[in-house]
């Protein structure tokens, strides 16, 4: 029987640019975001609005994904927008992309 492969995502919530993001990690991104959009997570939704995953990395390694959290955290709003928008430069909801 084969083990399956763990996984660690890299995710950036938000909702455009200039607003607030949350940088974090998940092992199970999809499970975190629904549990994002109820409430059930540490984050609260500002004024009610859920906010959106707008970007994602994918990793195996958890230490490479640390690493690559605390990169992106201390990188600065500009480096965080540049980031978002390499990948979705419309700020588009990439929940649905998982699968």
């Amino acid at each position: 029987m084969q083990v399956p492969q763990p996984h660690y995502y890299i995710y950036i919530l938000g909702d455009q640019p200039r607003s607030s993001l949350r940088i974090g990690i998940a092992g199970d991104l999809q499970q975190h975001i629904q549990q994002v959009n109820q409430g059930s997570a540490q984050y609260a939704a500002v004024a009610g609005e859920q906010p959106k995953l707008v970007y994602y990395e994918h990793y195996e390694r958890e230490e490479i994904a640390l690493n690559r959290e605390r990169e992106i955290k201390n990188g600065g709003e500009d480096f965080t927008l540049r980031l978002v928008e390499s990948m979705n430069p419309n700020w588009l909801d990439l929940s649905d992309t998982l699968a």
